[in-house]
């Protein structure tokens, strides 16, 4: 996408200043561990657009076919899917954590990069405004799970439920 990369850093169509690629640089003033941040971060944008597409795969059978236990018998892919992706999410944040950490914080630490490169520009009313929003978003979500979990601990389990092959059956 033409002028991307500037409206992503700067959010403008032209950048103030050119950036420079790593084989710009001498060899000895080139930053270590790129091939960490490199797959660090396609581990966990590889997760995240898996876990996406594993989202619409499921909204898309739900809509069409419905989604219940009998379903999920016909496809048990399905439900292996989902088991295996609950974890990915973990691995996915620890993966971002690592990009974030790794490509900025030991650079400014250790003198490879300067204090000022390193530090945010963004002025104080836009941080106020990020924290406010993250503020609001996860107490609405806090909210909701909390009513969610207390309809579903105030119906309480369906003990007329057998499990399958009980009772001599098979």
């Amino acid at each position: 996408m033409p002028g991307g990369f500037s409206w992503l850093l700067e959010g403008r169509p032209r950048l103030s200043r050119e950036v420079r690629g790593l084989t710009s640089w001498p060899v000895d003033q080139r930053p270590r561990m790129v091939g960490l941040l490199f797959y660090s971060f396609r581990v966990m944008a590889g997760i995240g657009i898996a876990v996406t597409g594993l989202m619409l795969i499921t909204l898309l059978l739900w809509w069409r076919r419905g989604l219940s236990a009998e379903s999920l018998r016909r496809w048990p892919w399905l439900a292996w899917a989902w088991i295996l992706a609950a974890p990915a999410g973990y691995v996915a944040i620890e993966a971002g954590w690592i990009v974030r950490c790794v490509g900025r914080q030991p650079w400014t630490v250790y003198g490879q990069l300067r204090t000022a490169e390193a530090a945010s520009v963004l002025p104080a009313q836009e941080v106020l405004t990020s924290l406010s929003s993250f503020l609001v978003l996860y107490s609405v979500l806090l909210l909701c799970a909390l009513w969610f979990g207390s309809r579903i601990i105030r119906k309480g389990p369906d003990l007329t439920l057998q499990p399958e092959g009980f009772g001599g059956e098979s």
